[in-house]
């Protein structure tokens, strides 16, 4: 036993070193360390620095509960940087959670990665399983890239709190983070489908697909199960400087009466038209896909389209300008784009990104 317990420590050791060595190749940079801003998707960046959060700590006391503790989840944020490194790694810390029955693990704590070439091509890069999801660090590596400098897009996890981050790259070659972007983006206000439930990785989030799609810088204010139009929220996106407002509540707003709907949309939208004249574009929820055999599972989910649209027609009589409207069926679902009648998957998420695509082209061109 003795020879057989030696020679597996000398395994340990070996092991360790060989991992040692291979971290002391590497150069380490830290986002929030960066000498200038570089984490986008963010409305009020200037307040967050030093965080992966998306509402500064001022709103804490007006915020529902349940909103502030969503805003720490990193949903929407990207960092861009360029390098010429032909391996990358990605070290990481999130405050632990449950894992969501209805949410892929990668999705939930993953990253993902995207580069343009210098063709000006963007494309996905897979990590082939290089990962480690350790008890208090993840780690994701991607290696043997292409050599030549490239530029690219770290999507970080939507329903997960970042504690920390590093991006390792070899030691010889060329870094640099990207400045945050600063034109006026499309602010998106919805429930877990816009915060990022439930494609397979967070790449594939409908909000995400549309910045690729479209090139809009784009802030996330998706707050899972929490969508639920209250005055603070309005007060809270009225504070940016917006391109438009996409506002998608019913997901989760279809809990309210008929009446609080018309209500709280109404008042939102004059809250945000006494800062803005942005356009605002109104969506009813998706389509149900599995209406054939469950044809009532979504009865008040599509009376509650039915209020939306009641304020959205009442906003007009009352001559409220910019104000645009997006049905249920724009969003063109097949069966097999979700994942459990609630949440929208690859499928789906594309569909979403698609429609709203369309909607954007037609509003803002």
């Amino acid at each position: 036993m003795k020879p057989l317990k030696a020679k597996t420590i000398y395994i340990i050791v070996l092991l360790l070193c060989t991992l040692h060595a291979g971290a002391q190749t590497l150069a380490w940079y830290d986002p929030v360390k960066a000498p200038q801003s570089c984490i986008n998707g963010r409305g009020w960046d200037s307040e967050l620095q030093g965080t992966y959060t998306r509402l500064p700590n001022r709103m804490q006391k007006n915020m529902p509960e349940k909103v502030w503790k969503l805003s720490q989840n990193a949903a929407g944020l990207t960092l861009r940087f360029t390098t010429n490194s032909r391996t990358l790694q990605f070290k990481y810390t999130v405050v632990n959670a449950p894992q969501l029955p209805n949410m892929s693990r990668l999705n939930q704590a993953g990253i993902d990665l995207y580069a343009t070439n210098n063709n000006g091509h963007t494309h996905w890069i897979g990590n082939h399983m290089q990962w480690n999801w350790g008890p208090d660090t993840i780690s994701f590596a991607f290696r043997e890239l292409e050599t030549g400098e490239g530029t690219y897009e770290l999507y970080l996890p939507p329903y997960s709190t970042l504690t920390s981050l590093k991006i390792g790259v070899d030691k010889e070659a060329t870094f640099n983070f990207c400045p945050v972007r600063t034109d006026s983006p499309v602010v998106i206000y919805g429930s877990s489908i816009v915060q990022g439930a439930s494609p397979s990785r967070p790449g594939l989030m409908w909000t995400n697909i549309l910045r690729r799609q479209t090139g809009y810088n784009i802030v996330n204010m998706g707050f899972s199960g929490s969508c639920l139009m209250e005055p603070e929220l309005f007060k809270a996106l009225s504070e940016i400087d917006a391109k438009l407002f996409i506002i998608d509540p019913i997901p989760n707003s279809y809990r309210l009466t008929d009446e609080e709907i018309i209500n709280r949309i109404t008042q939102g939208v004059h809250q945000l038209r006494r800062k803005s004249n942005a356009p605002i574009l109104l969506s009813e929820s998706y389509p149900q896909p599995d209406i054939t055999f469950n044809p009532h599972a979504e009865d008040r989910m599509r009376s509650a389209n039915k209020a939306l649209r009641a304020a959205y027609e009442s906003l007009l009589k009352a001559e409220v300008k910019g104000i645009y409207y997006q049905n249920s069926q724009e969003i063109e679902f097949t069966e097999d784009a979700m994942i459990e009648a609630s949440h929208p998957n690859d499928i789906g998420n594309m569909a979403y990104a698609k429609a709203y695509e369309k909607k954007l082209k037609e509003i803002l061109h």
